[in-house]
């Protein structure tokens, strides 16, 4: 088995930082903290390739990027929370939030022990699979209330498949449809977590 090494690529100018290690297919990640750009190969394939799938994909790396960059960007230009506009948020959140996990409680026969909203950087909510205590970012004070909702139905809805494959896209569709619009939607609010 061959051990793991790294390497920088540059293609006209874009630092690329290429992991080789036992895998089986070739990934390009764009970090959402900076922007960089990791690629994980395997150690079996030609460097020679590895740089052609880069360079084939340069104009998507770039996009990407410069999304990432955009989001990055904004979310230095969302205003501060003051104290009192904080608990204004949290008030609001706690009985929506609470109005939503009732009725979808019933509806997917599902029960939660208990929901806790808190400032998160990088989601918007997350479900303890063992516990059923759900987690909620602030922020989402400041979404379309359908977008909240989505994000209730998806942390309710890892109380039925923990992972997010088939059968928990299937599930979400089921009990709110149009699910896939809703994400999206939400994605466009990302600058401001």
């Amino acid at each position: 088995m061959k051990k793991t090494r790294k390497e920088t690529y540059n293609v006209n100018g874009l630092d690329v930082i290429i992991t080789y290690k036992n895998i089986k297919n070739l990934y390009i990640r764009i970090k959402n903290e900076d922007a960089s750009v990791q690629v994980s190969a395997p150690t079996s394939m030609a460097t020679e390739m590895v740089y052609g799938f880069i360079d084939e994909k340069e104009d998507w790396i770039r996009g990407a990027q410069k999304n990432i960059l955009n989001a990055i960007e904004n979310r230095k230009n969302v205003p501060k929370i003051n104290k009192e506009k904080e608990k204004e948020l949290r008030q609001y959140l706690e009985y929506t939030i609470s109005n939503y996990i009732k009725k979808y409680e019933t509806v997917m026969n599902v029960k939660s022990n208990g929901f806790t909203i808190r400032r998160m950087k990088t989601r918007w909510g997350s479900c303890n699979i063992a516990t059923h205590h759900l987690n909620f970012n602030l922020s989402l004070a400041r979404v379309p209330s359908e977008c909240l909702e989505y994000v209730v139905v998806h942390e309710l809805t890892h109380l039925i498949e923990p992972s997010h494959n088939d059968r928990f896209w299937n599930t979400m569709e089921y009990y709110l449809p149009g699910t896939k619009a809703l994400r999206k939607r939400l994605n466009e609010y990302s600058a401001i977590i």
